[in-house]
């Protein structure tokens, strides 16, 4: 349960209102986006797959699909705090290991290259831009970013920007970039 609420949390900014309105706001957003319909199915999937419940777990996936344009495997290990911005097209496979704080826009594709067999190892606080595609037995650092429509097929270390097909370091960030409360914070 914590770990839906830091979902919720991660995908329902708090813009300073109260909390009765905020909660309202929360509750709301659960019931109608998608992208967050799409977190709890695959949280709820996920629990189905551990406890050996698969064919309840294949289909709460394939609700997740149907409802979100996602489709994340029920086995896939994704920490706290997962935030999907655009749910349409998002295909994560279910060797991936993802931890927490992990931000995706739509189109991303995190799984296997064909090459190894295996799926990728992502850090915390990682940003996986529109349409980039993380493949293969590799590893992303903690705070890396992964830049729009790039071909991720080796490693990228933290604090990197990874862009391009194939995808190459270009610029390092000279510190984690500010959460989004902290952003929100700032506005208002």
């Amino acid at each position: 349960m914590r770990t839906v609420l830091a979902d919720i949390r991660s995908m329902v900014m708090d813009r300073g209102h109260g909390k009765c309105v905020y909660f309202v706001s929360a509750v709301l957003k659960v019931l109608l986006y998608p992208r967050i319909q799409a977190v709890i199915l695959f949280r709820m999937s996920s629990t189905c797959y551990r406890w050996k419940l698969l064919p309840l777990a294949y289909f709460l996936q394939a609700v997740q699909g149907v409802i979100s344009g996602a489709e994340i495997h029920p086995a896939a290990r994704i920490g706290p705090g997962f935030c999907i911005v655009h749910s349409q097209g998002i295909v994560i496979g279910d060797r991936a290991l993802i931890g927490r704080n992990f931000q995706c826009f739509q189109g991303v594709t995190v799984g296997d290259s064909r090459k190894d067999g295996c799926q990728p190892v992502i850090g915390d606080r990682v940003v996986a831009t529109a349409g980039c595609k993380i493949l293969g037995g590799i590893s992303i650092g903690d705070d890396a970013v992964i830049g729009a429509n790039a071909v991720v097929l080796q490693d990228v270390p933290a604090n990197s920007i990874a862009v391009g097909v194939p995808a190459t370091i270009r610029a390092r960030k000279s510190a984690p970039q500010p959460s989004i409360d902290k952003i929100a914070e700032f506005v208002n």
